[in-house]
Order: structure tokens, then sequence, then C-alpha cells
């Protein structure tokens, strides 16, 4: 026992040593500074896996910062905005986390963690929530708290099981808790939740692009959310849900597990909460919604790799929006972003663009080309309003089409490259769309096997946008 004294006072220092960097509410190089409800975070700064552990002080590790970054903008904090001074969210300039400006105690006893000081003599609570299915029932771990890291645990996660976490949407205070100080003269209701994958892996889509094996699911939300998997680090999600002062929803984050055991399972989420009187809402209906002038947006599981797997995921059905910049021409432009393997940035519904050979009356698909229209794009497509090449040959300038898929986004169809596809069709709203597995994706000739996979599998697309 006493060889351990030693070691334990090692741990205790380090342990003091690390609350006084990043946990000082008196400021010091922990001190954070208060965000203001459209701040943005630094794009660079990477975000701890989870908060440092006294009995496992070498398992502070961080990850990489996304890959295409959208911050959760106009997201404020879902519980504490007073008179005069709003209670708001704020960034540990020790690990780059948000937070929210809370008073010690009530951090503690919502479970949070500070990292750094607000005006007022407050804190910046960071909350980390880095298990799931408590208790001897399993019940789902619940967050009430905006700006929440929901991280997936460093031990190894079973075959065949499931992790849960509750997101709890009621603009009262919860019950056994004291009031936050100072107190609040009301609260803020919330209308949206944006989930900020930052990191996001799980098993890839079975060879008919279903997730067949692990999959995250969302239960709660108005809007329509797919089941996703696969690789989505950089992604995000709006899920509307009703007003919280009025009909408190609860929402519901699952990650479900297949029974391989040798799959890399890791998440980081970040969790906002935006009010519904917020300028930075997401339009109705709206998954995903970007703010920027500029930018990417790529379908889930989309990644720049080697290989000709399938990546597309099936029973995919929901809009992608931009914000319409003021006193600007009013004007969205896609173009497919440039791949360093022999990755696609553009790949739906590949074997529709195919003949029939005069030699043995068989369908023979014909790949790298574009296709429009809902005779060709009746899978798999994306749809973009009265689309249209800037670059069009004469005798058929601005040809407008709503519907593409193919190798190639191309509004003149069997063309056989890429270009930017433009719309003033506003409010400026994408659709994507799959069926229900690869299978379908072939034309039902009578000379196709009804059961055949492409050879080559769909892999989504990864657009660069232009407002």
């Amino acid at each position: 026992m006493l060889q351990l004294v030693p070691f334990l006072l090692v741990l205790f220092i380090l342990q003091v040593d690390y609350s006084s960097a990043c946990g000082s509410p008196s400021g010091g190089p922990g001190a954070s500074g208060r965000i203001s409800e459209n701040a943005i975070a630094d794009p660079m700064i990477s975000y701890p896996w989870r908060s440092w552990n006294p009995y496992d002080p070498y398992g502070f590790q961080y990850q990489p910062s996304p890959r295409f970054s959208q911050h959760p903008e106009g997201s404020a904090n879902t519980f504490f905005r007073h008179h005069p001074n709003n209670l708001g969210s704020c960034r540990s300039s020790c690990t780059g986390e948000r937070g929210n400006c809370l008073d010690s105690q009530t951090c503690s006893l919502a479970g949070g963690r500070a990292s750094g000081s607000c005006e007022n003599n407050l804190v910046c609570c960071i909350n980390v929530v880095n298990s799931c299915n408590r208790g001897w029932a399993r019940h789902a771990e619940t967050v009430i708290l905006n700006n929440t890291y929901w991280q997936s645990s460093l031990k190894p996660i079973k075959p065949s099981s499931s992790c849960s976490l509750t997101v709890k949407l009621d603009s009262r205070w919860p019950a056994g808790l004291p009031p936050p100080v100072p107190p609040t003269s009301f609260v803020t209701p919330v209308c949206q939740v944006r989930l900020d994958f930052l990191v996001f892996t799980i098993s890839q889509p079975d060879s008919e692009s279903v997730c067949s094996g692990d999959y995250f699911e969302v239960a709660g939300a108005t809007n329509t959310v797919p089941n996703i998997c696969g690789f989505n680090d950089g992604q995000h999600m709006y899920l509307h849900v009703p007003n919280s002062a009025i009909a408190p929803t609860d929402l519901q984050l699952t990650f479900n597990f297949g029974s391989s055991n040798s799959e890399v399972r890791a998440w980081n989420i970040l969790i906002s909460m935006i009010p519904c009187d917020s300028p930075r809402l997401a339009p109705s209906g709206c998954l995903q919604y970007f703010t920027a002038r500029t930018g990417s947006v790529r379908t889930f599981n989309w990644r720049d790799v080697v290989g000709t797997a399938t990546r597309q995921l099936a029973n995919q059905d929901y809009s992608i929006c931009f914000r319409a910049a003021p006193s600007t021409p009013r004007q969205l432009c896609l173009t497919p972003c440039t791949v360093v393997t022999t990755q696609k940035a553009f790949s739906l519904s590949t074997p529709n663009a195919g003949i029939v050979s005069a030699a043995t009356t068989t369908f023979v698909p014909v790949p790298d080309v574009s296709q429009v229209g809902s005779l060709d794009c009746n899978n798999d497509f994306i749809v973009i309003p009265g689309g249209f090449n800037i670059g069009n040959p004469a005798p058929v300038p601005n040809m407008a089409f709503d519907r593409y898929c193919g190798e190639r986004l191309n509004a003149l169809p069997r063309n056989n490259a890429s270009t930017t596809i433009c719309t003033t069709a506003t409010p400026f709203r994408v659709l994507y769309r799959t069926n229900r597995d690869e299978t379908l994706t072939f034309p039902t000739a009578d000379s196709i096997p009804i059961n055949s996979i492409p050879v080559n599998g769909n892999r989504g697309f990864c657009l660069n946008f232009k407002v």
C-alpha cells in the first residue's frame, strides 16, 4: 500500500496543475471569453475526446479538426438568459471546447466542469458525456445543457449492442436542481437542435448501400432524419422540434452496432440548442443548412479515398439548404469537388446511362457520363430546381433540368464532362434522394438479372457551392 503513495501523489499534483490551467474561474491561462450568439469558433482548434481522468492521465487524447467545418452559428444557451446581462455561450481557451457561462455550483450539479471564467464571477461550464445506457435498467444518458459534447467511451464497444443519449428539451428548470445564479427572468424556448459530427466513424454500408451493420438514428424530430453509417467527420444535421415552451419534446440519439467486433467505432458530437427567435434557424424541413457564401457539401459517408466500393447510403431523402446572401446576385452554383484519389466526386445511379447492344440485345452500362430528367434519374438523384450549365453550347442556351444523376454533373445528357450547375430558383434548396438498395439502380429490363449489383458502387457526391 505504501508503494502506491508516490504514484497517487503524482496524480494529485497533475490534477491540481490541470485544474489551475483549465478550470480556474478566476482567469489566468485557462480563462475563457464569453461568445456572442453569432460567434464562430476557430475551425482549426482540436476538440478533446474527453476530459482528463486522474485514473487514466494518459487518456487525454485529441481528435483532428473537421475536414469540412460547419459551426453551430446562432446557437445560444438554452436555460440561462437574464436581464440585463444574458448568460451566453463561451469557449475555453485551454481546450477550445464550447460551453455555457454558469455559476460553479450549478455547473457541478448539472454534470459539467469549469474550464476558464466568464464575466460576473461565472465559469465557462463544459459538459462532456462519454457514457450511455447507465443504471441497472440501462436507461439512456440524459443531457439538459446546450453545447454538450457526446463522445464515445475509450472502453471497447460490445458487438450487437446500442448506445443512446436523450436530449431533454424543456424550457423549465429541471426539478431537483437549485435555480441558477444570478436568477433568470425568463428562459429561451428551443425550436431546433444542431448536431455537429466532429468525429463520426462506424461500419460502412454493405454492397447494396444499406447500413446493415452499424447505424446512427434519431427519434423525436419533426423533420425527416435518415439513418446513417460510415465516415461522417465534419457533417452536421438540424433537428426540428416543437417549441419547447409549448410542447417539450425529448430527442433520442442512438448508435446501433452490428455483430462485427473488428469495426472502428468512435464519435464526438457537439449538441447545440437553437432558440426559436434566433436568426440562425434553418429553414423549415432542412436537414442541412449552409450559411457561408462558399463551401463544400457532401452526402453522408462520401470520402476522397481509393476504391470502387459503395459509399452512398440507401433510403436518403432530405433537403440541403443554402442561405442567400443579401445584396448579391441571387444564384446558387454547384461544382464537383476536386479529388486526389480514384474516388468520384459525383456518382449517383451509375448504370442507368446504358445502351442496348445490337449484337447481343443486352443492356450495356455506359459509365462516366451525365444523366438528367425523370426517365434516367428515377432511383438515386439530386434535385437542383431549374439547374442549368453556364457554358452550354449555343444551340441549347440555358437548358434547364431538375434531376441529376450518373457519374458526371452536367445539364447536357450523356456528356462525359462535369461542369458547374447553377440555379436562380429561391429559396436555395437541393433535394437528395436514394432508393432502398443498389439492386434497384439497374433498369428493369428482362435481360438484366433482378439482383444484379453495379460493379462500381455509387459513391454519392461532393460539391463546392457558391452563393
